[in-house]
């Protein structure tokens, strides 16, 4: 969360305070809550930066504050909103960026990965790609170092998924191959938090389709293998809610053994999905009932002759 560094003014510590109530908020699900509290930080904050026009601070909270209120209006699904928000935020972390690259690029990266994911919500393909594209360039023109890897990765995995959406599959392969090979070596150096995996797992379900709309079911199988070992460690590690994204993944990665003569094997995982999360079950009752009811109608389906 940003915070004013200086503290001067009453209506700086009131935007502060605001902002911290905010994030709160949207943590503990109260998010209508919190959109009212961020609009009020907006308020305060653009009255700021008309105030003291030449003080760049005010432009980078109001830049941060958009940011997160375009979060919580997509967690509302009010993405029209969400898309105004985070526009203008791109626009102030640009202009940031030509006064300090240095401390703006990686925000205004971000912000492009923001923008991007919420056209693609919107249907809006041909933005989404342009602004994960723009996106992706301006990580690549940053100085490596872990956070710029796990940013470009994700730009990367979002660029493959819009890239898909928008009918482009030669392009869509190369963005999720190479967006694989980011997490797999971030992985390999212990470097991939839990909560940025799932865009590991969106890059590998995006090139399993690809190859399979190719007919090559074996390569499409080995990508949704991927998915299927990140979704079932989120479910493991960090909340059951994965348990639909996993049982979706084990029964694409199953079509695509089938399609490949490899129909055994496929049933085989889901069972052995099944049993992990029935024993997962056992020390957590009634917690994973929504998992095990997924996985247990996907091995059903299989088993059905």
């Amino acid at each position: 969360m940003t915070q004013f560094q200086r503290g001067y003014s009453a209506q700086e510590d009131e935007v502060s305070q605001l902002m911290g109530e905010s994030l709160e908020l949207y943590r503990s699900g109260h998010l209508d809550r919190s959109r009212r509290k961020g609009e009020q930080a907006i308020a305060l904050c653009r009255d700021l930066a008309v105030a003291e026009p030449d003080d760049p601070q005010h432009r980078r909270v109001l830049a941060s504050l958009l940011y997160n209120h375009a979060v919580v209006l997509n967690a509302m699904d009010r993405r029209a909103a969400a898309l105004a928000a985070i526009q203008e935020s791109v626009r102030l972390y640009a202009e940031l960026a030509a006064l300090d690259p240095t401390a703006y690029e990686p925000l205004y990266a971000d912000a492009l990965t923001r923008a991007g994911a919420t056209y693609s919500g919107l249907g809006r393909t041909t933005e989404a790609v342009a602004c994960q594209r723009r996106a992706v360039t301006t990580y690549l023109t940053l100085p490596p170092d872990v956070a710029v890897e796990r940013g470009v990765a994700r730009a990367m995995s979002l660029l493959a998924s819009s890239l898909e959406a928008d009918d482009q599959p030669d392009d869509a392969i190369a963005a999720a191959d190479d967006a694989l090979r980011r997490y797999a070596d971030l992985d390999a150096r212990d470097q991939l938090p839990l909560d940025a995996a799932a865009f590991y797992a969106l890059a590998a379900r995006t090139l399993a389709r690809q190859h399979a709309r190719r007919g090559d079911h074996d390569a499409a199988a080995s990508a949704s293998g991927v998915a299927v070992a990140v979704y079932r460690l989120l479910l493991e590690q960090v909340s059951p809610e994965w348990g639909e994204q996993l049982a979706t993944a084990v029964g694409e990665r199953a079509g695509h053994l089938a399609a490949a003569g490899r129909a055994g094997e496929g049933l085989d995982q889901a069972r052995d999905v099944l049993r992990l999360v029935r024993a997962l079950g056992e020390r957590r009752p009634d917690t994973y009932l929504g998992a095990f009811t997924r996985v247990a109608a996907v091995v059903a389906a299989l088993e059905t002759p």
